[in-house]
């Protein structure tokens, strides 16, 4: 029995989801998990089969991926901000003959597009446009308990990794002996004088899914909203008294802008901690969001491949320092983390070079690739693709991926190492640095600046080139800088610089 399923059979009365449609009890969360796996144990889903869960998060789909777990088989994890084709795509090369979507919550114009796949079936949370609503199938078999079926070994849960080149793999998580794992990191930033209650929005991550079970738990509660809706966010996070609020940099700052801005921004005296997880948090949207929040604001570093890896906590930040602020904090409890050389051997502190981990949720494999599974899981280590340095008090501070280092003058960049710099300055909002050919047969450093509010016109390349020019090395200056309306993300809300790249081109 897992932790969740414990929980839930303690106290039936107590709500323990809230989502657009309300609230939830234990009980009817625990009836509807053992309902929906008998009906899709009925449907033939188990062990060694895949479903696909298709869409953002909602109470359904959270119960829905219990349900698919109790019964052994698997499920991945289908975004539902990918482009249809990639969506399908995933599907077929996983296998999944059962898709799960929750009408309320996806895009309703792609699910007659999902139940026109071959070979594919629909199963619908609820009415909607396409599909067999499965929820109405199960309403009628028993509540009763449903022992797990897992066996070790059969795949468990896909997810994607975030597509910072365009490049997204799938992850598999193998389901293993014994009893489940925790995730580093999860009891502590859980941890409390009242039960937590967590808000989350977006895509069904592993995260999301390790953080929502332990708030439940731990005698909490998990609030979910499908759609990051800055104005929805706070009016919920207000109004459900949440004390947790997971997000990534980009939805901070959205949020922070609406707060900034609005004529009666309200108050959250019960929120305990906000983690910014999923790409580097900057020391300038660190510090402003803990001058609003106050310091409960807990950048984070992990990866699909090994879940959550670091932290930075409010003590390691309390001087302001800024090379404390642009860390990710030190390894989380269980996490061991090592810079190595091209070598692969361990450097000094201070030392530049590949970021590697070894944690107890390190993945299996990616799926049906053996190729890149040899080369990033090793005697137990996860080679990342990320580049940083370990400072001698153990935090990590991470400058970008491996294969987006930019060489300037025979010396790799990264962006990692401007765009801190840059957004110190009061009138950027945000920046990315990329790179360009110079038409020279080399690279130069390009660098997309999103201007502060009331700052666009006043600022211009050479003020901001001075700037950096001041604080870096000349080969870390850009030559140029493109003044842009926003900065495009991937479908994972990192900055996408293959768009960049064509933007500058265009400019």
């Amino acid at each position: 029995m897992t932790p969740l399923i414990a929980e839930l059979e303690r106290d039936p009365t107590r709500v323990v989801l809230h989502d657009r449609r309300g609230d939830l009890t234990a009980g009817q969360a625990l009836d509807t998990v053992r309902r929906l796996a008998r009906a899709l144990a009925d449907l033939g889903h188990g062990p060694g089969r895949i479903a696909a869960l298709v869409g953002p998060l909602s109470s359904r789909l959270h119960l829905a991926a219990n349900a698919v777990e109790l019964t052994g088989g698997g499920q991945v994890e289908i975004p539902d901000t990918l482009p249809f084709t990639d969506q399908a795509g995933l599907i077929t090369e996983c296998g999944a003959a059962l898709a799960l979507a929750d009408p309320g919550a996806v895009r309703r114009t792609r699910l007659p597009d999902i139940a026109a796949l071959p070979g594919v079936r629909l199963l619908a949370l609820g009415p909607g446009p396409a599909g067999t609503d499965l929820l109405d199938t199960a309403a009628g078999l028993p509540a009763a308990p449903f022992p797990p079926r897992a066996r070790p070994g059969d795949p468990n849960r896909i997810t994607l990794t975030g597509g910072t080149t365009g490049r997204a793999k799938p992850v598999l998580r193998r389901f293993r002996a014994g009893p489940p794992r925790t995730a580093p990191g999860v009891a502590e930033l859980l941890a409390g004088d009242t039960p937590p209650r967590l808000l989350k929005t977006g895509r069904l991550t592993g995260l999301g899914r390790a953080l929502g079970d332990a708030a439940v738990a731990a005698g909490g509660q998990l609030i979910t909203l499908p759609w990051f809706d800055p104005p929805e966010v706070a009016a919920v996070l207000a109004g459900q008294r949440a004390t947790h609020l997971v997000l990534s940099p980009y939805e901070l700052r959205l949020l922070l802008d609406h707060l900034d801005t609005s004529a009666a921004a309200p108050r959250f005296p019960h929120l305990r901690s906000v983690l910014s997880s999923t790409a580097a948090t900057s020391p300038a949207l660190l510090s402003r969001a803990v001058a609003r929040f106050g310091p409960i604001v807990r950048p984070g570093y992990g990866q699909t491949e090994a879940g959550s890896v670091a932290r930075l906590e409010p003590a390691d930040y309390a001087d302001g320092s800024f090379d404390v602020r642009r860390s990710v904090g030190r390894p989380l409890p269980g996490v061991r983390v090592e810079v190595r050389d091209p070598r692969g051997r361990p450097r000094e502190p201070g030392g530049r070079g590949e970021i590697w981990v070894h944690s107890p949720t390190l993945t299996t494999e990616y799926w049906k690739r053996p190729e890149a599974t040899a080369h990033a899981l090793r005697d137990g280590w996860l080679r990342t693709g990320d580049v940083g340095f370990l400072d001698r008090s153990g935090r990590l501070t991470v400058l970008g991926r491996a294969g987006e280092a930019m060489e300037v003058d025979g010396e790799a960049v990264f962006a990692g190492e401007v765009d801190p710099w840059l957004q110190e300055h009061p009138a950027v909002l945000e920046s990315a640095t990329f790179d360009t050919p110079d038409g020279a047969g080399g690279t130069a450093l390009r660098t997309a600046v999103v201007a502060a509010p009331g700052a666009a016109g006043n600022v211009g390349e050479p003020e901001l080139r001075a700037w950096l020019a001041r604080r870096l090395d000349p080969r870390r200056v850009p030559a140029s800088v493109l003044f842009v309306p926003h900065i495009p993300l991937t479908y994972a809300n990192e900055p996408c610089r293959d768009t960049l790249r064509k933007w500058f081109a265009a400019r």
